[in-house]
This record gives structure tokens, C-alpha cells and sequence, in this order.
């Protein structure tokens, strides 16, 4: 399947992007320590970025400690459909509060009923962070291979176009690789993006994904000056 990296602001390259059929993402949290990320407003942000987009669905990631009403800045041509709970292997604590979980918030249309995905999943399996993500980008929160190729699986068909606005290390790229969706990722930060890069093709690149000829892998790289 064919993938396109973007290394610059959402916001000034999701006016070139096109329809895409979904857009499964983590974005900048809406409680994260300040100086963890550039981004100083980030619901204005995300806001900003899905009013661009024109997709079938949207599945916005967060911690379980991040205030849901964040969310507000889903715009109402996507409706809220249902939330999935992507628990980790080790909950960890953080002051009187447990972190054990993520929470997946859908919007938009479901993907049709077919057998095997009649009644949609609400919540993953245990899984881990990606340790070798983080020690090589140096990502913060870099999310497991397992869960967001979950949030593929049931967000998306095969052969759709799957865009991540907020890329970071690339995972919801490599669950899309796996899975055999059209991938189109962006990142503002030159380091968690050269990570995504090399991994992606990395992926590309392995026997295992049975890629054809035919597609095209597609780099695009928009310096931010």
C-alpha cells in the first residue's frame, strides 16, 4: 500500500490533502506538562485541523486522565459514535491516580456489517508502549503497534486512506502498513519524524507485507523554515 510523510504544520498542509476515508490519531494532550510539546493550545489546534479535513470518520486517542471535554473540538459533522478502551499491560501510578488505560473517542459512520464485525469492539487487549520508539526518537508517548492497529482494524477498510495529522513516531503509519491502508502522516518535529520515516519504509520494505509493483511509496517533505 502507498504511504505519504509530511514533515511541517498541520495547518498549512491539510488544505492540500484531500478526502481520506479516516483519521485516527493521538493528539498533543490536552493536560501534558508544559514544555512536553511546541504546541501551547492544543484544542484550538485540533479544532483548526479536523474543520479542514473531510473524512468518514475521526478517532481521536487520550490519555484516561485527559479532560474529555477537549473533545469540543470535534466539529459536529462528526458525530460521536463510541468510545474503546485500549488498556496497558502495566498501569502504572501517577500522584492518586492510576494510569492503566487509553481511551479511543469515535465520530462519523462506523465501517459496514460484514461478518466478523458485526458488533464493534469496545475494548483492545493489554498492550505496551513501544520502548524502542521512544529510546530512538525520543518521543515522550510513543503508542503500541497493538493497539492502534486495533483502532485500524475497526475504524477503517482495507485499501482506505487512513490520515494521522499528528503523526509523532509513526505507529498508527506502521498499523496501517500491517493492515493494508493508504497512509497519509504529518509531523511538525523533525526528529519523531525522521523516526516515522525510516520506519515506515522500513516496513515497506519487508517481504512479509506483500507489496506490489504497482504502488507507490511517496515521501514528501515540507521543511518548516
Amino acid at each position: 500500500m502507498s504511504y505519504t510523510l509530511h514533515c511541517g504544520d498541520a495547518l498549512d498542509i491539510l488544505p492540500s490533502i484531500g478526502p481520506v476515508d479516516c483519521v485516527i490519531t493521538d493528539p498533543v494532550w490536552p493536560n501534558a506538562p508544559d514544555g512536553m510539546f511546541e504546541e501551547s493550545a492544543p484544542q484550538d489546534l485540533l479544532q483548526q485541523a479536523l474543520e479542514m479535513i473531510e473524512a468518514k470518520r475521526v478517532v481521536v486517542v487520550l490519555r484516561s486522565d485527559s479532560d474529555p471535554r477537549f473533545l469540543q473540538a470535534v466539529p459536529p459533522k462528526f458525530p460521536f459514535f463510541n468510545a474503546q478502551i485500549l488498556p496497558w499491560i502495566l498501569p502504572r501510578p501517577n500522584g492518586r491516580k492510576l494510569l492503566g488505560n487509553l481511551i479511543a473517542y469515535g465520530f462519523g459512520e462506523p465501517i459496514p456489517s460484514r461478518p466478523g464485525q458485526r458488533v464493534i469492539s469496545g475494548r483492545a487487549s493489554p498492550a505496551k508502549p513501544d520502548k524502542q520508539a521512544r529510546e530512538i526518537s525520543g518521543h515522550p508517548c510513543p503508542r503500541s503497534i497493538e493497539h492502534m492497529s486495533y483502532l485500524v482494524r475497526w475504524w477503517s477498510e482495507p485499501h482506505e486512506t487512513v490520515l494521522d495529522p499528528f503523526m509523532g513516531s509513526g505507529t498508527t503509519g506502521a498499523a496501517c502498513i500491517e493492515l493494508e491502508r493508504r497512509f497519509i502522516g504529518i509531523e511538525i518535529n523533525r526528529q519523531y519524524y525522521n523516526y516515522a520515516e525510516h520506519r515506515l519504509a522500513s516496513l515497506a520494505a519487508t517481504p512479509r507485507f506483500q507489496f506490489h509493483p504497482s504502488d507507490s511509496v511517496q515521501h514528501k517533505m515540507e521543511m518548516v523554515l
